[in-house]
């Protein structure tokens, strides 16, 4: 017998047929094994918390509107563990309230849930609503603007705001429209406003004791223009020449219409001005004529009306008349001293007369006293202005308006 087996051994068929059997027992344990455990496996339960699960209402929609329900619940589930961890996972299931058999008013409804593995045990929590359902009602409300005045610029005001469009359409539950008191359009905005305000502004809706209601209005925000007033002072003008008219060009007056104009600016500084001068350039007036005058703006003055003026120039063309080599004296030489011309070398100048025809024709050259004052002067060379005295109906110009003299002082012998 222990031949046999020994032959056995030696035989390699023989030990390939036993290792394909060891093999085979092998493989069909470990089988087993795994059929016998998986269902185990299956059958053990566990559970699960499951937030911020979200509520579905079911009601008429169209003709009710539900207040005071959650938006979320808790769902725990239990059950084996494969479905609650899949449950868990995808959250393909529903949470709802079924309100079309709800009766107008408050009360508490059961929550349900719907696509949900019926293996599992399912706890909601809380498992009531107190929800109110109202009668939906739609109503047209005014709009109030609420803009706060502290945001202006010291000294500023404001005007009455206008809201485009002034009216809405606000919806919700009967109840909450009732109790409705103020839409107002809040105007946010930084301070130091100083020119009128345009915003875009989102209503906001609130009962009498200023609390915020839940409803849908249309539109959701309005435009809003609020008009800013700088503060503003009467006062005078002056009109004031300003340059020289062409030659032979007399102005007779400056006047305009217009006494008064309304400045706008800073509180502070408007109570520094009295009056504005506004400067009448007249460099190129040749004729009688009516001119419009824009009127400058001063520092701190944002604005004036009007902010131009019509003014009326009258001129008066004069003709001219010139006397010529008309000898100029001097007064002030110290008795030591004498005086000789330099430029003009024969002391004597031309000078031309402006005036009136009539004015001129009765001129002569004495009518004029040209003069030099030399009082005091040292001797040597000097240049002096000339002293021109004249009729008073008339004007005039000096072709040159100072001379060169030299003082010297008067030899004497003994």
């Amino acid at each position: 017998m222990d031949r046999f087996f020994d032959r056995l051994m030696e035989s390699k068929w023989f030990v390939r047929i036993l290792a394909l059997l060891v093999a085979l027992l092998l493989y069909t344990t470990a089988y087993i094994d795994e059929k016998v455990e998986r269902p185990a496996s299956a059958n053990h339960d566990s559970s699960a918390v499951i937030e911020d699960v979200p509520v579905q209402l079911f009601y008429d929609e169209e003709n009710y509107v539900v207040t005071s329900s959650p938006q979320t619940v808790t769902v725990l589930i239990e059950g084996p563990s494969s479905i609650v961890r899949t449950t868990e996972n995808l959250r393909n299931f529903n949470v709802y309230l079924d309100l079309y058999d709800a009766d107008i008013g408050t009360q508490e409804v059961e929550f349900q849930i719907e696509d949900i593995s019926d293996k599992l045990t399912v706890q909601i929590e809380p498992t009531k609503a107190t929800v109110n359902m109202q009668e939906k009602v739609t109503k047209e409300f005014p709009v109030e603007v609420q803009f706060n005045t502290s945001l202006l610029e010291e000294g500023y005001t404001a005007g009455e705001p206008m809201v485009e469009p002034d009216t809405v359409t606000v919806t919700g539950g009967k109840d909450v429209v009732d109790r409705i008191s103020y839409i107002l359009a809040i105007i946010e905005h930084e301070g130091g406003i100083k020119k009128d305000l345009t915003q875009r502004a989102t209503l906001t809706v609130l009962d009498q004791n200023l609390d915020k209601l839940n409803v849908d209005v249309e539109p959701e925000q309005v435009k809003v223009k609020v008009p800013v007033q700088s503060p503003e002072k009467t006062v005078s003008i002056n009109l004031e020449q300003k340059g020289s008219p062409p030659p032979n060009v007399k102005i007779e007056s400056i006047q305009s219409q217009t006494k008064e104009v309304v400045i706008y600016g800073k509180q502070s500084t408007l109570e520094k001005i009295t009056n504005l001068t506004v400067p009448i350039d007249v460099s190129e007036i040749t004729e009688s004529q009516e001119v419009t005058v824009p009127i400058p703006l001063q520092d701190d003055i944002f604005a004036i009306k009007p902010e131009t003026i019509t003014v009326q120039i009258e001129v008066e063309k004069m003709n001219s008349r010139t006397f010529e080599n008309i000898p100029i004296g001097y007064i002030g030489l110290n008795d030591n001293y004498a005086l000789s011309f330099l430029d003009p070398e024969n002391g004597q100048v031309d000078l031309t007369v402006i005036g009136q025809e009539k004015a001129l024709q009765n001129l002569k050259k004495d009518d004029f006293d040209l003069t030099i004052n030399v009082e005091g002067l040292d001797i040597g060379e000097h240049d002096l202005d000339i002293n021109v005295t004249g009729p008073e109906n008339v004007s005039w110009e000096l072709k040159q308006n100072k001379v060169k003299v030299a003082i010297n002082e008067i030899s004497t012998e003994e």
